[in-house]
């Protein structure tokens, strides 16, 4: 078993950048939801979850050119979806976002939240248990892990077991904590990958799993984690479940 994929959202409700190494920190993947749109005239934090209002930002792409410093504007770069490229620093940032979303917001650097827990991990077996008819990098996709791990063994929702457990990876040690159910944006628009309306649907036939023992199921595929020890992880490192 080994990391198969690594990935880090730098925006949230933005696509996100593959790499090759992540340093694990207490808070999650160093560089990853430091950013985030915000309404100007709400000022709250936008989500793609309001797909008719928001659901376009997953069509954009965001990456850290240097990580240094995350949260400094220069070291992001954003690509919109008509293959504008812009930096955090840009003055024309915000208008090039307004125009995209069709209302006026703003990039502002935000301390890291999530909605669940700071790391997300996925299976490949678990992708290719779904049997999507797609290739499984393409169908990984919709599912924004930031870890994707590789199994040895046949196809199967294998991380639905790492609950409660610790996850070894080179220094850093994780503990999967739940399940992780899925919502309206595994079925849009991610950037280069097509929407796909029925996947949704075509989880609930196929796994409707309770995230924890007490609560209702609901249309589960990998695990969220918190990070019991930090350090630097990188693709082709080891996976011990303990």
């Amino acid at each position: 078993m080994h990391i198969d994929q690594l990935w880090r959202y730098p925006v949230k409700s933005f696509g996100g950048e593959r790499i090759d190494a992540a340093t694990i920190e207490a808070d999650g993947v160093r560089g990853d939801h430091v950013w985030a749109v915000v309404d100007s005239d709400s000022g709250n934090i936008v989500s793609a979850k309001k797909f008719r209002r928001f659901g376009v930002l997953l069509s954009c792409a965001a990456r850290i050119v240097d990580d240094t410093d995350a949260r400094d504007p220069e070291a992001l770069e954003l690509v919109l979806p008509d293959g504008t490229t812009v930096r955090g620093c840009d003055r024309e940032v915000h208008d090039l976002l307004s125009q995209v979303v069709g209302r006026p917001v703003r990039l502002e650097a935000q301390p890291r939240s999530y909605d669940e827990a700071p790391l997300h991990l996925v299976s490949r077996a678990a992708v290719d248990a779904l049997g999507t008819g797609e290739p499984a990098d393409v169908a990984l996709r919709r599912f924004r892990p930031q870890i994707v791990v590789a199994t040895s063994g046949p196809a199967g929702f294998v991380e639905d077991d790492w609950i409660g457990r610790k996850v070894t990876m080179s220094a850093a040690v994780l503990e999967p904590s739940k399940r992780t159910a899925r919502c309206v944006m595994v079925t849009l628009d991610h950037q280069e990958v097509p929407a796909r309306r029925d996947m949704l649907r075509d989880l609930m036939k196929i796994h409707q799993v309770p995230t924890l023992p007490d609560e209702k199921p609901a249309p589960c595929i990998g695990v969220y984690a918190t990070v019991r020890a930090e350090g630097t992880i990188a693709e082709g490192d080891a996976v011990e479940i303990r």
